[in-house]
């Protein structure tokens, strides 16, 4: 477990664990989440901008934080997210990729408002199997502190 005091400014790591998309998946992701026809249907897909199906950018995110928690080494104290910026997108999932996570710590700060707990802010980056990088995004979570355990 990764508490407050772990999360140095200007660390960088490649986040353990990793997640394959299939189709099924994606589709039953989209079905309830974003019933676009290019998340949804191979032939609407197939004469998309993608040229066939692709995952939605919030499935992309969920698999991106919740793989690498599963983890107990990349598992963090976390108290609550506090937000999302800069959220994009450089190139489709498609099913059969493979994602990973690179996580940068850009600030890390004590709550003046939550003792016990800091605030830490990360840059995460998602590449596909082939290295290429698919998505970026910031986000603040509240993280506890050692002592407060």
């Amino acid at each position: 477990m990764r508490y407050f005091e772990d999360f140095v400014v200007g660390s960088k790591e490649a986040l353990k664990g990793c997640h394959q998309f299939s189709e099924e998946e994606i589709v039953e992701f989209a079905t309830r989440w974003d019933p676009q026809p290019f998340h949804l249907d191979r032939e609407a897909a197939a004469n998309s901008i993608f040229g066939g199906i692709v995952a939605c950018s919030s499935h992309i995110i969920a698999a991106s934080i919740s793989v690498p928690m599963k983890d107990e080494g990349n598992a963090t104290a976390a108290v609550s997210a506090l937000g999302f910026r800069e959220i994009k997108l450089f190139a489709p999932v498609r099913p059969g990729d493979t994602i990973s996570t690179f996580e940068e710590v850009l600030e890390s700060r004590l709550s003046k408002s939550r003792p016990g707990c800091g605030i830490v802010v990360f840059r995460d980056s998602i590449s596909n199997q082939n290295g290429e990088l698919v998505m970026r995004f910031e986000t603040a979570a509240l993280v506890k502190c050692k002592e407060s355990t």
